[in-house]
């Protein structure tokens, strides 16, 4: 009880503080008679490290990627030429930061679990919906998050009366979601909510895997242990968002891609050999401690 109360707590913070990662304001937004209007925010990000096609990213990373030099292919460099040669051959930058950024996040979820406690569904689950967050921003990606799992459990306890197998159900179940979800994308900017219309099909259906994840644990094991999950889940990602989001940390990937990887290493290599106490176990296990 103690760990759904604690992490309720993080996700509050996180959901009402501040996020690098989203511009609420309209880009070029102006005064004029639509003074009286109140502009609908936006989740789209400032930077947009995202989208591939992005002109403004590219050149940023390229200007970065400029101001190094490597010198010849070795066995310490051959990374740095790797991504070079991608870039000269059409591949994103950016698309390139965020599959050296997945090793990093994959470790911040290790040390989540092993050190502070935090149960969550596997390590794919957490790193994809981080990416989901990093690309939506936090504020709207836990508001679509929240749409998709109000639909998931209504429609599930509606479907669950009609006598189907179970894959079948599931598909109806899906259609709902979607159905569900498209219309909650209509009525948002209607209704001055945000601005979901720039989101792609990926964080969507990222966000319908987690909303999965906790009807299969409901189902498997009980409510507790997938709102448990779930929280816990939720929580790494958004902590996970916002660390992607920390440009400094993305220029020195980009720039030591074999530091990087090195390090990720050795500190994988720390966590799985640590077994001593977790963070949440002192205060779960507090009095005993006291003995």
């Amino acid at each position: 009880m103690k760990r759904i109360i604690v992490a309720s707590g993080i996700l509050f913070l996180a959901l009402f503080a501040p996020v690098r990662a989203a511009s609420l304001i309209l880009p070029g937004e102006t005064t004029s008679s639509a003074e009286l209007v109140t502009p609908i925010p936006t989740i789209e990000l400032k930077e947009k490290i995202t989208e591939p096609k992005s002109e403004e990213v590219k050149e940023k990373f390229a200007a970065v990627l400029a101001t190094q030099k490597i010198g010849h292919l070795s066995p310490f460099n051959f990374l740095k030429h790797a991504i070079r040669f991608a870039i000269s051959r059409g591949v994103p930058a950016n698309t390139i930061i965020l599959i050296l950024l997945l090793p990093l996040i994959g470790a911040f979820i290790g040390f989540s679990q092993y050190f502070v406690g935090l149960s969550v569904f596997g390590i794919f689950t957490p790193a994809a919906i981080a990416i989901t967050f990093f690309s939506t921003g936090i504020f709207g990606g836990l508001i679509l998050f929240a749409v998709i799992l109000i639909a998931t459990i209504f429609s599930g306890e509606i479907f669950k009366k009609i006598h189907l197998f179970y894959w079948p159900r599931r598909a109806i179940t899906l259609m709902a979601i979607s159905l569900i979800t498209f219309f909650f994308f209509l009525l948002s900017p209607l209704l001055g909510l945000l601005d979901l219309t720039q989101i792609s099909i990926f964080p969507v259906l990222f966000l319908i895997l987690l909303s999965e994840e906790f009807t299969r644990t409901q189902l498997g094991k009980s409510r507790r242990s997938a709102i448990s999950l779930t929280a816990g889940t939720l929580i790494i990602s958004i902590l996970g968002a916002s660390l992607m989001s920390w440009e400094i940390l993305q220029k020195f990937i980009l720039l030591n891609p074999e530091l990087s990887f090195l390090s990720v290493l050795i500190v994988n290599v720390f966590i799985g050999k640590y077994s001593g106490w977790r963070l949440l176990e002192y205060s779960r296990f507090k009095s005993l401690l006291e003995k």
